[in-house]
């Protein structure tokens, strides 16, 4: 059996992928920061808000819908279920379509059919217990888009400091793929980006497709974590087949 080495090069690849990766990620938490501040400033202290009182998160939750790149597919706001007085289990939230930027329709009665609790889901609690942005995916979103996405979410503080709901940005997959797939295959080795979890998120090993798990690093690759997002760069060997 011949074994297999991580060619030199490997290293500096894996590095330029995860700084576009970054890059990439950026773009989309950095208006969420601003945008969790924005609604922060809209809470009125020492009761619970009306909903009209949060249109503040319209404008730049359609701004990241208009973005020249259609990187975001949906955006907007997610309240704690007791946090608005005339609108419990409020999602005020927009998705960009063939019919343009409309506003996403859920059932927000717990006694009706359809109802979802979004608390128990990823995006809702892990943000919640943390106070931290995050990033969740790739997976299926039955709820808004039906596809591979990854949603980034930030928590919105309240004035007594508590997370008062999150607000957030769901991106396709497919769309990330598309930006990411050229610095993958400049690199001229198979290159997979993977979640914490080892769930694949884009890759040029045919292999490798999304949302597929890889639980440990293949022999002969070279695995490459970012310290800014919770994503890994895979490298494997340079005469490998890339897909196209």
């Amino acid at each position: 059996m011949t074994e297999v080495v991580t060619p030199p090069g490997a290293a500096p690849a894996a590095a330029g992928i995860t700084a576009e990766l970054e890059r990439l990620c950026a773009t989309v938490l950095d208006p969420l920061l601003a945008m969790a501040e924005t609604v922060a400033a809209a809470l009125p202290s020492g009761r619970r808000p009306r909903l009209a009182e949060l249109d503040a998160v319209r404008p730049p939750a359609l701004a990241q819908l208009r973005r020249a790149d259609d990187l975001v597919a949906g955006s907007g706001l997610i309240a704690d279920p007791a946090l608005i007085v005339d609108a419990p289990w409020h999602l005020a939230w927009w998705t960009r379509g063939r019919d343009g930027i409309t506003p996403l329709r859920v059932v927000s009665d717990p006694a009706r059919d359809g109802f979802r609790d979004y608390t128990v889901l990823e995006w809702w609690t892990v943000p919640h217990r943390t106070g931290r942005p995050h990033i969740t995916g790739p997976y299926v979103d039955y709820l808004c888009t039906d596809a591979y996405t990854l949603t980034f979410t930030v928590p919105v503080r309240g004035p007594d400091a508590s997370v008062a709901g999150v607000v957030g940005s769901d991106v396709y997959v497919a769309r990330m793929e598309r930006m990411l797939l050229p610095v993958l295959r400049a690199c001229g080795r198979p290159a997979t980006v993977v979640n914490r979890t080892g769930r694949v998120v884009v890759s040029t090993h045919p292999a490798h497709t999304t949302g597929f798990p890889i639980r440990a690093r293949p022999a002969g690759w070279l695995r490459h974590d970012s310290p800014a997002v919770p994503f890994s760069v895979l490298i494997g060997a340079q005469r490998a087949s890339i897909s196209t």
